[in-house]
C-alpha cells in the first residue's frame, strides 16, 4: 500500500492481492481520518462479496474472478462498526455491470482510491430496529 496526503485528501494505491478493507482502515489510521469519505476508486477487484439489502437482510453473492472496479465510494467512521460502509459498481468481461454493498474484496492488479478527511463532522453508527441496519449518525 502506498499513500500520499495533501490537505484533507489522501490518495491510496493498492497492489495485486492487497486486502481492501484492512488496507483502507490502515490508510485512515496513518492519516488520522476518524471520519471521512471514500470519494472514488478505480482498478480491479477479485475475491469479493457484494450484497443487496432485501426485506430479510442482505442477499450476498461471492465472486472469485476479476472484475473492473468502475466505482467505489462510501463513508469512513473509524470509531464505529462497521468502520467502512462501501458501495461499488464492477464491470464484467462481457461489459455488463454488477454492483451493491461491498463486504470484502482483494485488489486485482491495482487500485487507486481517494479518501477525504472531515475535521468537524463526526460520523458514528447506531442500529435502527425499524430498518435493521447500523445507520450513520452525525455526532
Amino acid at each position: 500500500m502506498e499513500t500520499q496526503q495533501e490537505g484533507n485528501t489522501v490518495v491510496v494505491k493498492l497492489s495485486d492481492g492487497d486486502d481492501l478493507f484492512p488496507s483502507l482502515e490502515a490508510a485512515a489510521r496513518k492519516h488520522q481520518i476518524e471520519s471521512g469519505s471514500v470519494l472514488w476508486g478505480i482498478g480491479m477487484l477479485q475475491d469479493f462479496e457484494i450484497g443487496y439489502f432485501g426485506p430479510k437482510g442482505y442477499e450476498k453473492t461471492v465472486f472469485a474472478d476479476r472484475h473492473e472496479l468502475l466505482a467505489l465510494h462510501g463513508s469512513i467512521a473509524m470509531g464505529a462498526d462497521p468502520k467502512l460502509h462501501l458501495h461499488t459498481a464492477l464491470g464484467r468481461r462481457d461489459h455488463g455491470a454488477i454492483g451493491g454493498h461491498l463486504f470484502r474484496a482483494r485488489t486485482a492488479v491495482v487500485n487507486e482510491i481517494q479518501l477525504a478527511r472531515f475535521d468537524s463532522i463526526a460520523l458514528n453508527r447506531r442500529f435502527n430496529e425499524k430498518t435493521g441496519m447500523r445507520e450513520l449518525v452525525l455526532d
